[in-house]
């Protein structure tokens, strides 16, 4: 388990890389090439082909954690100067495999690319063997498609999901045998098999097991679903949503059933952290998709012009948010950024 000094080193380092990215920025007007195409070392130019994708599962027009990860993508594309197409597959599967294809036949420098489904590693790979560098954030490829990817970017599921089920059993009195909430859009992705594991490698300790549900990641089915499995299962002793669409819908559920189970999750958005204030809800584990999407594209932007390689990051998410620090998630500057 990752000690608290250690979770503090890295995000010590975060902070220091985006100071000196700031830095680099503020002071464009020394460090840019003659012709303003970038800068003097040539970040920003030396690769002739500057053209890439981003492709999200969920559309980040009706999700603040995925529109976190394409804010953090066109900021990392702006600085890096690289031209960004993003697409979404609308929690579509066969589309995003479609996405991927159609992007292929215009051959662009680099695809970025969440694995939340095996469904489309194929096509991934296919961008690979054309010569397309494909990077993988949010959730990384299943093992058949690794070698197909130059780097992920994201959270350390299983890590995560051991603090989450850490600060349950500290605030709830937990006996053998107890129903445990443990509801996901989709149950059967690696997200939630990985955090759903970090939670249960605690809970066994007390003898108990998460009773999965799917939500699917339409906030309305979601809200459906729960409502209905807690009308039906009262004597619920806690709730872990494993997943973001489960979690800002499960205060509305948990009313509608008239059901008052503890509330510890994954990511954010305004009604967690209103449920946060509210005392509502516990905690929750902020992914930050911010950083999913603007080191994956740094990333890119490094290796195409420099050839640097890429490397796996864990984009943090190694505390997590309650009463304490929720006000750094209702700043109204810091939409797209930390909501």
């Amino acid at each position: 388990m990752t000690t608290s000094r250690s979770r503090w080193r890295r995000v010590a380092a975060g902070v220091g890389t985006a100071a000196l990215l700031l830095l680099a920025s503020a002071c464009s007007d020394t460090a840019e090439s003659a012709d303003g195409t970038g800068l003097k070392d040539g970040l920003g130019s030396r690769a002739q082909n500057r053209a890439a994708y981003f492709f999200t599962f969920y559309n980040p027009s009706a999700d603040a954690f995925w529109n976190q990860m394409v804010s953090g993508a066109k900021d990392a594309a702006q600085l890096g100067r690289l031209t960004i197409t993003d697409q979404t597959a609308e929690g579509d599967t066969g589309k995003m495999t479609d996405l991927i294809g159609a992007a292929i036949a215009t051959k662009p420098a680099a695809v970025f690319v969440p694995f939340n489904d095996p469904a489309w590693e194929n096509a991934a790979c296919e961008a690979d063997k054309a010569g397309i560098a494909v990077f993988a954030f949010n959730v990384p490829p299943a093992d058949a498609a690794k070698s197909c990817v130059k780097a992920f970017v994201g959270q350390n599921f299983f890590e995560v999901g051991a603090l989450v089920g850490e600060r349950l059993v500290k605030e709830v009195s937990l006996q053998a045998g107890d129903k445990v909430l443990c509801p996901a859009e989709e149950p059967q992705q690696q997200y939630a098999i990985q955090r759903g594991g970090g939670v249960e490698s605690v809970l066994k300790q007390a003898g108990v097991k998460c009773t999965y549900l799917r939500t699917s990641g339409a906030d309305e089915q979601a809200l459906n679903a729960l409502t209905t499995w807690l009308g039906a299962n009262k004597d619920v002793k806690a709730v872990v949503p494993l997943g973001g669409t489960p979690h800002r819908n499960l205060v509305a559920a948990e009313d509608a059933a008239g059901v008052k189970a503890p509330i510890v999750g994954f990511d954010t958005s305004p009604q967690v952290i209103e449920g946060i204030k509210s005392g509502r809800i516990i905690a929750t584990a902020d992914q930050q998709g911010y950083i999913q999407g603007f080191q994956t594209v740094m990333q890119a932007a490094l290796f195409l012009d420099f050839g640097l390689s890429p490397a796996n990051i864990n984009s943090g998410g190694n505390s997590l948010i309650d009463k304490s620090n929720v006000e750094l998630l209702e700043k109204s500057d810091l939409q797209g950024v930390r909501w």
